[in-house]
């Protein structure tokens, strides 16, 4: 109850302070009258009395500031006080408030930007239920390779079956399906998952509910979840689609559901899910062979490293020491946000420094404007006015030009985020928009405070410890600064000078590495290249011999165009995002076999094309084809690191395409990169009139232009 009376009395205090007031002075008085009675009764008549009252209560004026200055609401009158003096002082200044919050709002805007995608990325827990039990199951290759984000279907059932540290374990991965009926066609990408995996996310959909285990089956009924954008784009958000049927590659699956406009798979592949479909895997894992991204939750009290430990133990028992690979778990989100963390925090420490120049420039304004006021701080002084109130006074008006520019700086982080969003959207996983929440209010409201008190503190302290004999014998001239005040400011010049040195030298060195990735030989010349990709519907066009016709017949149909000097096509073009991989061939008369390689399906003058050049033997040409025997071409990483010292032309390696075949290696081509952060993989070529996919990038070279 006591601090609940305090509270009221102070809150009385400040509303009604008139009244407050003629209360004290009739309490006052009532006191004086008591102490002077007092004194009469003990002989003194009433002028002694009164005199001797007065000297035992003091000042009544002083007793009265005693009073006041007691209580909590004197010190938030005061800071009131302070706060109003400060909005005048600043707007008697409007050139240099003007120039100072500018100066901080450019400073503070950049780094809350900046903080908005840190929070987004690395602060924002998952959009999911008890996001920190979430982990990601990932294999780690032998050297060179690393880990690989991939595993196997047969994996994942052995996982889902014999684990006891995961509740749930899951997989999605995508596909491509042709959608008709109901409006244009188009080519959308689908998700493909287990039953179980909505349920790990704890995903409620907005419409209908998500796949049932029956359903999850090899032959089970064929069933689709929308996603809340297709719902509303294709469908208009039509409530009725629950139950409606929609044409996936001319095959008729029936909507079960449509999931939230928040749902959204945060990995850094950024794959826009159109719609999702059962995966339709069987408890043993049996069928084709699936690349998938396994997910799972930790059980209440299990540790990373223990869950870890037992999906290695039973993936160690699937391989049989075949190959030298292991397991390893991490945090989803940390697995989404490796690869940006590190350049997201440059940013961050960069647009600091920024922040930080700014607050050295609003310092030496503050301290050339203090010159300016020596007199009236001299005057303060004079009349009594201690250093710590004088500090705090110039503290506040601080702290209200660094509020100032926080409030813009936050209107300039809302408008800029966006672009910077834009700028580096390509580099950040697919996560939910980025906005202004509560982190980032309140992280700009801090910066605000400390960058307030960060420039504020020392131009005030200088300013309150001004000698008065000095401000009396420089009065004769105006804006006299002293020594001390000019040493000060060149030293914050030179801590200016030096940060900006440092971001000018970083900067240098980011444009020439830029230059330097400029300058990266790719292995192949792309200039007058334009690309197709094309991914066939495997309903139309199911086997091999069907879709090597299918290409065959766009090559031809290309080449005909007039202007084209050349086309190519490949399953796998460099820099284009897609890769495929086999391990473990066999090498005519050799036991041991060749790691890890890479693998690419191309045409005939693919490498023409794109002016690769040929070391060693031939292209490929129209006859190697099916029925025909297999051939390879390989790139010199392959011949350097599986037949170093050898010539590898003619010899054979053996074919993951037929069973008992062997690929006699006819040609060695130059390096090429894949990706430009890191050196060129052995890769194996095979012509895809043997070989075909359902995809293929067409690549073709135009003639020059002609200059008028």
């Amino acid at each position: 109850m006591s601090v609940l009376r305090n509270l009221t009395s102070g809150l009385r205090t400040l509303f009604h302070k008139e009244e407050v007031e003629q209360e004290m002075d009739e309490e006052l008085r009532g006191f004086l009258d008591a102490a002077m009675k007092e004194k009469m009764r003990s002989g003194m008549n009433h002028a002694e009395a009164l005199r001797a009252a007065r000297v035992e209560m003091g000042s009544v004026d002083a007793v009265k500031e005693e009073i006041r200055t007691s209580v909590w609401e004197s010190t938030l009158e005061t800071l009131w006080q302070d706060v109003r003096y400060g909005l005048r002082q600043l707007k008697r200044n409007p050139g240099f408030t003007a120039v100072a919050v500018i100066t901080l709002a450019l400073g503070i805007g950049a780094t809350t930007a900046i903080f908005t995608v840190v929070n987004a990325v690395l602060l924002r827990p998952l959009p999911y239920p008890h996001p920190e039990e979430l982990v990601y199951v990932q294999k780690n290759l032998p050297p060179p390779y690393g880990i690989n984000p991939y595993a196997g279907n047969r994996e994942f059932a052995a996982w889902r079956n014999q684990s006891r540290t995961l509740m749930p374990v899951a997989v999605y991965m995508y596909t491509w399906f042709d959608l008709t009926g109901g409006g244009e066609p188009e080519r959308i990408t689908c998700g493909l998952a287990t039953a179980s995996f909505f349920a790990l996310l704890g995903v409620r959909p907005a419409l209908g509910r998500t796949f049932l285990p029956q359903e999850d089956r090899p032959g089970g009924p064929p069933v689709a979840i929308l996603s809340y954008a297709l719902w509303k784009r294709r469908f208009g958000s039509d409530p009725s689609v629950v139950g409606r049927g929609v044409n996936l590659d001319d095959k008729t699956y029936t909507v079960v559901g449509v999931l939230p406009a928040t749902f959204v798979i945060p990995d850094q592949y950024k794959i826009d899910y159109a719609l999702w479909v059962p995966l339709a895997e069987s408890e043993t894992g049996a069928g084709p062979f699936r690349i998938v991204r396994v997910i799972g939750r930790l059980k209440p009290g299990i540790a990373l490293r223990t869950a870890q430990s037992e999906l290695d133990t039973i993936f160690q028992a699937i391989l049989r020491g075949r190959a030298k690979m292991s397991i390893v778990l991490s945090p989803w989100q940390e697995q989404i946000t490796e690869k940006f963390r590190l350049s997201l925090f440059l940013f961050l420490g960069a647009v600091s420094f920024l922040l930080f120049i700014a607050c050295v420039n609003v310092a030496n304004l503050l301290l050339s404007r203090a010159a300016t006021r020596q007199k009236e701080i001299a005057v303060r002084l004079t009349v009594g006015a201690g250093r710590r109130r004088i500090v705090r006074q110039l503290l506040t008006e601080s702290l209200l030009l660094a509020l100032l520019g926080g409030i813009l700086g936050l209107a300039l982080a809302h408008w800029g985020k966006d672009l910077l969003v834009a700028f580096i959207s390509p580099n950040l996983p697919a996560l939910e928009p980025i906005g202004l929440d509560y982190r980032v209010l309140g992280f700009s409201l801090a910066l605000a405070m400390v960058t307030g008190i960060a420039f504020g503190l020392v131009p005030a302290l200088h300013a309150s410890g001004v000698s008065l004999n000095e401000v009396l014998k420089e009065a004769g001239r105006s804006g006299a600064e002293f020594r001390s005040g000019m040493l000060l400011r060149n030293l914050l010049t030179i801590c200016e000078t030096a940060l900006a040195m440092a971001l000018l030298v970083g900067g240098g060195l980011l444009f020439k590495s830029f230059l330097r990735v400029r300058g990266i030989d790719t292995g192949f010349k792309s200039s007058h290249i334009l690309s197709l990709t094309i991914d066939l519907t495997l309903s139309k066009y199911p086997t091999a011999k069907d879709q090597a016709r299918f290409f065959q017949q766009v090559l031809k149909g290309i080449k005909n165009i007039g202007g084209v000097q050349s086309v190519g096509g490949s399953g796998c073009p460099p820099l284009g995002g897609r890769t495929n991989s086999q391990s473990e061939l066999a090498v005519e008369g050799r036991s041991e076999k060749i790691p890890l390689t890479f693998v690419a399906k191309v045409s005939p003058d693919y490498f023409r094309t794109m002016r690769i050049p040929l070391i060693w033997g031939r292209y490929f040409g129209e006859g190697d084809r099916e029925g025909s025997p297999s051939v390879a071409m390989v790139n010199e990483s392959f011949a350097r690191r599986n037949f170093p010292g050898e010539i590898c032309v003619g010899r054979k390696v053996e074919s993951w395409v037929r069973k008992n075949d062997w690929l006699t290696i006819v040609g060695v081509v130059g390096d090429v990169r894949s990706w430009m952060d890191r050196e060129p993989d052995p890769e194996i070529y095979l012509p895809y009139l043997q070989a075909a996919e359902p995809y293929m990038t067409f690549l073709v070279h135009n003639r020059k232009p002609k200059t008028l």
